[in-house]
């Protein structure tokens, strides 16, 4: 666990360190760096992924029957990740962007009961994920550009708890494996001498109702459950 977080504060400040030098570097410079660079139909590259994990949840209409259980709450993490790019030119303001990703992510449900004691499901993802995206790039002037990017994303979960064995005394939600997300996003496109780089904002919702019920008193206080992720990203492109 201390390994985890560890990796994680290092790959948080390394990806705001490169976003600064980055940024800095591209407005300090007059000359327009490779100006053809839009005309080439497909580039490739790689992503640093930072995230921030959060559930999206309902409480069931069965939730005050419990005598002892007073209120669920959720706690989000910060996780990380990477991945590799596939941009393909549409048209001249817009591109068709597909990525593999692994993610990182974590995140707790608090159970609240009756005289101050509580009960915290830990869930933890290790998500292969591919996005399939059309982004829209606003004019290019000199080595900035905007963009915005939106599509879907699809999920499979490697650490899911579905298999997991679970009781009363064990406090286990677990999300089905795979889920579709949709997402929106917004960025930046840097333009260097010999590739590109784009610090994008990205928000991820899950679609529908990814948890899966039992009949123990934890997932039984929740109706339905799905994962959403904010994330901010470093994209490398060549």
């Amino acid at each position: 666990m201390q390994l985890f977080e560890n990796i994680q504060k290092i790959t948080m400040r390394l990806a705001l360190i490169l976003c600064v030098v980055f940024m800095g570097n591209t407005v300090t410079k007059a000359q327009v760096n490779n100006p053809l660079y839009d005309l080439q139909r497909v580039h490739f590259g790689f992503s640093i992924i930072g995230n921030n994990a959060k559930l999206k949840y309902t409480n069931s209409a069965d939730f005050m029957d419990f005598d002892t259980m007073q209120q669920v709450r959720t706690v989000s993490f910060p996780g990380f990740g990477v991945g590799g790019i596939v941009n393909i030119r549409l048209l001249d303001h817009w591109d068709f962007r597909t990525m593999v990703n692994i993610q990182f992510v974590e995140r707790h449900l608090n159970f609240h009961f009756k005289g101050g004691n509580f009960e915290e499901a830990i869930i933890r993802s290790t998500y292969m994920e591919i996005p399939l995206q059309l982004k829209y790039k606003s004019k290019r002037y000199e080595n900035i550009r905007m963009y915005l990017v939106g599509g879907t994303t699809f999920r499979y979960d490697f650490a899911s708890d579905k298999e997991t064995d679970r009781s009363n005394t064990k406090p286990i939600v677990a999300l089905n494996p795979p889920t579709f997300s949709y997402d929106l996003g917004v960025g930046l496109d840097l333009y260097y001498e010999y590739f590109k780089f784009s610090p994008e904002f990205r928000i991820s919702n899950g679609i529908g109702n990814s948890m899966i019920k039992d009949e123990f008193i934890y997932s039984g206080a929740i109706t339905r459950m799905s994962p959403k992720l904010i994330q901010f990203i470093l994209h490398f492109e060549g």
